[in-house]
Order: structure tokens, then C-alpha cells, then sequence
């Protein structure tokens, strides 16, 4: 069969809308947050059957009950998680972000991009709920006429849309609270050490869920050259970095994605003199392999191929390097005072005189202040939080050979994890303990897909998540279950209670 590929990716024409046949004060949506925020509490209690709260408690070693789910990591993937567990009667959880409130995740830190890149129908925190969902947030404040208006979603309103969504689901965060270890325990239960403000503390839980986003199974790729310079006269795109303080200065910026050409963008836009971008392709090709993988059979079942099936996809994904979005690449051509070096990469860099002198492959340069946007490495040897348990978690380099023309050596020090994100034993019946640590970040991707990254992997990878942390809750405790069955069998139950 011949597919026409051009057609497959043409986007899909929008349904028509009730907004077409009902004038705006005739529609059923809420006037304001408050209104909102009632109409979710209602959804919520429609569909909250069954009820009660299943999970049968376990006592921790300091007498308290131990947590039946911790989620580390407080953004986009571990609240929708959060959520997805309290929907599912799983009440006694936790999230824990090293953050202050308001700094989760990228959005009021280290993401520089005006909007988001995704649509702004893509969604899937909502979890089936519509009321809860960025539109209908977005509707009740400024109308279903802006919404129309609007291309993509401004980041600030994302990232206020994320404060809204913990705040009114009450999901329990706890901020300014880091991992920094974990070992098995006791009774099945999981150790978890953290420090919450300076403050050493040891939590227990059953099980322990990462959504610990871009870098949670890596760290920035930092060249090595670059290492060597002061800390104050460099950073990585992840870092937080006081733009105002480049006001005035010449700045080198190196890398071809959309996070080097933001954080070009933004250090001009912030009055630097002179922002110098260099990237090594010059064929920046607008395509986006992701963008291909926007229907529901890859997003909801990318992790039921065979191990031979996603090590290519996932490989050609990589393989293939987008070039920053249109938006992102329009804001870079306006501003006059960024000099693109396309075609060009860095060498060698040293501090001479108090700049930063840059060996390029065209020339010699000096900068008051250099930026990477040279991505991100997937190892989770470099995690403290895993170190200890090296020898024990499967890798895809232990249970997979790829043929010859497709190794990939950055792929292959991925978690190989199963069917609802739970990590492996490298080796069978060493580290069973390992089952009850859920890999829900962007080092998922290579076993999940997308489902653990960006808005349109949400809504197909928290269910499938929450499916699996309540089957091993469940299945762990059986026995205690039939025995409960059958003592209120037997004592004077009936079929009406």
C-alpha cells in the first residue's frame, strides 16, 4: 500500500464548534475562574464512583504510615500523575519538588520560548475532565472569541494555568524539598532520603514515580573546554542566567535548537550589544519528526511494538534534527543585533584579559558571556540519586543488540522499563524492589514513546501509569484482600451493602 505522506501530515481541518451555531451568551461555559472551578468540583463528583479509598495502609519504620505513592518531581507530568492517583482512590501520595513554588519544571526558569510549541488544543492534564482543561481555563478569563484569536499559547499563561490546576485539585506539593537517595526498605517499602530546606528527613513509600522531566535521566551536555572556564562568564540553556546583567555586552551563543535561538533571542532583546549564534547545519530543516507522531495509535501504542520496532523509531527520531519553530527562527531575523554563524561550530575557548575567547571553526572570537544550548545527555550514571544502583537497573545496552548501522550509544544507556514505566533488574531476581520505581521522564522515551514528554504524551501516558502503580498496590496485597472478603461474608453482610 502507497501512503501519501504529504497528505497524512496535512493538518486536520477543526470540527465545527457549538460557538458557531450559538451566539457566545447562549453557550454552556463557565464567566469566570470561580464559575469554573464550581463546574469542576460538580465534574468531579459525577464521575468520582467507586468512592472509597482502597489502598490498604503500611506502617513505616518511625511508626507513621508510609506514603502509598511519592512523586518527585512537581511540573506538568508529576502533578497530572498526582492527579491521575487521587482519581483512582490513591489518596495517601506525595509530590516533592527541589524548586520554591512557582519554579516546577521550565516555565518561570529556564524556557525562553514566548509560546508554547505544541498547539494550543493539544492537551491531556485534564485527564478526560473538560472543564479542567487549558481551554476551558483560558475561556472563563478572556472569551471564546480570544481563544479563536490565539495561535499558540503564551508561556506565562501555561505556567500560570499549572499554579491554577495544583490550587484547585489540591494536590499535595511539597517545594524546596530534594531528592537524595533511595534504597530498598523494610516490609517492601521504599526509603526515600530528602532534605526539605537545609533540613535531612527520611520518607517511606510503596512506590516511588521520577517525573523529573528533560534532564531527569541526564544532565546539559557541557563541552568540555568550556568547563574550564569561570563560572560566572558561561551557563547552559537549562541554567537560570540574569540576562539584564548582558545588557551592554557580547555574547556568544552556541547551538542549532530551539532552546539556543530563545536564549539568542532574549539576550538581544535584553540590550546586548552584539549576540553572536553559531550553529553547524545550515540546512535548518522546519520538520518535526514528533509533529509526524500526533495520532492516537503512536502516541497511546508506541510502548506495545517490539524492542526491535521502538529502537528504530525512536533512533530515527534522533537521528533527524529540527530546526528551531517558524516563530522562533521570526524573532531571531528581527533583531538586528544577532549575528548568525551558520555552518559553524566551537573548538576550544579560554579566558584572556577578562573574555572569553572562542575558537571557531571561523575564526577566532571574544565574548564578555558564552551560552550552550548543546542539549542534553541521556545517562543515569551521572545521577547521584542512582548511582548506588547501577549494577542492579536494566539498560537497554543489556537486553537489546541493535543490527549493524543502527547503535546508538546515547540510546542504549537508556532505562529499559515495562509496560507502565516500572523499571527492570538487569538481572532476574537480584533487585525485584526496582519493580516498584516508575521512570515517568523524558529518559522514557526510548520504551514509552512520547508518553512521558510534552503535552500530547499526557494524556496517554499518565493513565497508563496510574494503571500500574494501582495493579501492584492491588496484586501486592491480595491475600489481605480475600481475607477481608471473606470476614465480611461472615459477618452478616448482605448482597444490598
Amino acid at each position: 500500500m502507497t501512503i501519501d505522506h504529504a497528505a497524512f501530515m496535512r493538518e486536520v481541518p477543526p470540527l465545527t464548534q457549538m460557538r458557531d451555531l450559538l451566539a457566545d451568551s447562549d453557550l454552556p461555559i463557565a464567566r469566570s475562574l470561580a464559575q469554573l472551578e464550581a463546574m469542576i468540583r460538580r465534574d468531579l463528583d459525577m464521575v468520582r464512583y467507586p468512592i472509597r479509598s482502597w489502598v490498604l495502609p503500611k506502617t513505616a519504620p518511625d511508626g507513621s504510615r508510609a506514603y502509598d505513592a511519592l512523586i518527585v518531581g512537581g511540573g506538568q507530568s508529576g502533578l497530572s500523575a498526582a492527579f491521575g492517583l487521587k482519581r483512582s482512590r490513591v489518596d495517601h501520595i506525595l509530590v516533592i519538588d527541589e524548586k520554591p513554588a512557582g519554579q516546577e519544571g521550565p516555565w518561570g526558569t529556564y524556557g525562553r520560548m514566548r509560546t508554547l510549541r505544541s498547539e494550543k488544543f493539544v492537551g491531556g492534564m485534564d485527564l478526560g475532565i473538560p472543564n479542567l482543561s487549558i481551554r476551558a481555563w483560558f475561556e472563563a478569563q478572556y472569551g471564546l472569541s480570544a481563544w479563536d484569536a490565539m495561535d499558540k499559547l503564551p508561556k506565562q499563561l501555561w505556567h500560570r494555568y499549572l499554579s491554577w490546576y495544583r490550587r484547585v485539585l489540591d494536590l499535595p506539593v511539597r517545594n524546596n524539598c530534594r531528592l537524595i537517595d533511595f534504597r530498598p526498605a523494610e516490609d517492601g517499602l521504599i526509603a526515600i532520603d530528602v532534605e526539605k530546606d537545609g533540613v535531612p528527613e527520611t520518607l517511606w513509600c510503596r512506590k516511588l514515580v521520577f517525573a523529573t522531566g528533560i534532564d531527569g535521566n541526564g544532565t546539559p551536555n557541557v563541552l568540555p573546554f568550556i568547563q574550564s572556564l569561570p563560572a560566572d562568564r558561561w551557563a547552559h540553556t537549562h541554567d537560570m542566567i540574569d540576562f539584564a546583567k548582558l545588557r551592554g555586552k557580547k555574547v556568544g551563543v552556541l547551538g542549532g535548537a530551539a532552546s539556543a535561538f530563545d536564549n539568542a533571542a532574549m539576550a538581544a532583546e535584553m540590550g546586548a550589544d552584539e549576540v553572536h549564534l553559531f550553529h553547524r547545519r545550515t540546512d535548518l530543516n522546519p520538520a518535526n519528526p514528533v509533529a509526524w507522531g500526533q495520532f492516537n495509535g503512536f502516541l497511546a501504542h508506541f510502548a506495545d511494538l517490539d524492542i526491535a520496532q521502538r529502537w528504530r523509531f525512536i533512533n530515527h527520531i534522533h537521528s533527524f534534527k529540527p530546526a528551531p519553530p517558524a516563530e522562533t527562527m521570526a524573532r531571531v531575523k528581527s533583531l538586528s543585533n544577532v549575528i548568525r554563524h551558520g555552518g559553524y561550530t566551537w573548538t576550544d575557548a579560554r579566558l584572556d584579559d577578562e573574555k572569553v575567547i572562542i575558537e571557531a571553526t571561523d575564526g577566532t572570537h571574544a565574548f564578555d558571556f558564552v551560552i550552550l544550548g548543546t542539549g542534553y545527555i541521556l545517562d543515569v550514571a551521572v545521577r547521584r540519586e542512582f548511582q548506588p544502583h547501577l549494577d542492579l537497573i536494566a539498560l537497554w545496552s543489556d537486553v537489546y543488540t541493535p543490527p549493524p548501522g543502527e547503535q546508538n550509544d546515547n540510546l542504549a544507556r537508556a532505562t529499559y522499563l515495562g509496560a507502565s514505566f516500572e523499571m527492570q533488574e538487569k538481572v532476574k531476581g537480584t533487585a525485584p524492589w526496582l519493580n516498584s520505581i516508575f521512570n515517568f521522564s523524558r529518559g522514557a522515551q526510548l520504551s514509552m514513546g512520547t508518553m512521558a514528554i510534552g503535552l500530547s504524551g499526557i494524556k496517554f501516558g499518565a493513565p497508563r501509569l496510574v494503571h500500574g502503580v494501582c495493579q501492584q498496590l492491588f496484586c501486592e496485597d491480595v491475600a489481605l484482600y480475600e481475607a477481608g472478603m471473606k470476614k465480611w461474608q461472615t459477618s452478616g453482610a448482605t448482597t444490598d451493602e
